[in-house]
């Protein structure tokens, strides 16, 4: 199974995840784009318009059209504004007149700066994408680390593979005898210098050792400098048996 680090249809479910697999929403915003129903502009040339964010907020429309004057000729650059303090929210598109222009700023606008500013440069997704919900309304992409809402599945911020898609461990085993073949087969595994030619020689070589090491403790046992000592002064001492005591040699 292929896995996709880029979103074909919008689903804001997966894009609050880092890896697309969630299954409930972990914030308000993700729940809201959930039930939000919304209709993009139908004036809008989406195949030609591109999506720019993270303006400085002093960004005004002349100097974005300028700096992307350079990949093509412009017919239409919008910066969006809050309608009631009238300050830039950040973000604004470009219309170009060709497409063969949009896809080339595509490619070559990523991390441009502008004002002090490192540009995202993106496809307009409102028609272009299926399902799409703006940030607005609790979808979209990127965000900010410090909100906590960050959106993935995008070219800024793409998908990781998760991590249990990519696990394929045996079933842990369950007898002794299991468990101690899956050892030796671990061992013999992780052996990268190859100094055995097989697996038998690996593990006959690994029992001869563990042999020689507990015949070696068996016979060492009793080899202690105070050993012969104790036992002459064993010898030496009296002792009682049948409760007559013994009488030493003259």
């Amino acid at each position: 199974m292929a896995f996709d680090r880029i979103l074909k249809v919008y689903d804001p479910l997966k894009a609050g995840s880092i890896d697309g697999t969630d299954t409930i929403p972990h914030d308000r915003a993700i729940a809201r784009a959930l039930t939000a129903n919304y209709v993009p502009r139908n004036s809008v040339k989406s195949s030609r318009t591109l999506f720019v964010g993270r303006l400085n907020p002093t960004t005004n429309e002349e100097a974005l059209k300028k700096c992307f004057r350079k990949f093509g000729r412009i017919s239409k650059c919008r910066v969006v504004v809050d309608p009631v303090t009238l300050e830039s929210r950040r973000y604004g598109f470009v219309t170009f007149s060709k497409i063969e222009d949009t896809d080339y700023a595509c490619e070559h606008a990523k991390n441009i700066k502008l004002d002090d500013s490192v540009l995202l440069v993106d496809y307009e997704n409102s028609h272009n994408m299926k399902g799409w919900v703006p940030r607005r309304l609790g979808g979209g992409f990127g965000g900010d680390k410090k909100s906590g809402q960050l959106r993935f599945g995008g070219r800024d911020r793409p998908f990781k593979p998760p991590i249990l898609l990519s696990s394929t461990r045996p079933p842990p085993p369950t007898s002794k005898h299991d468990r101690k073949h899956s050892t030796c087969h671990r061992q013999w595994n992780s052996t990268r210098d190859h100094k055995y030619s097989s697996r038998h020689e690996y593990q006959s070589k690994h029992r001869d050792r563990d042999d020689g090491r507990k015949y070696s403790r068996r016979d060492n046992k009793a080899k202690h400098p105070h050993d012969s000592d104790i036992v002459n002064e064993t010898k030496s001492t009296p002792s009682k048996r049948n409760g007559t005591e013994a009488v030493p040699d003259k």
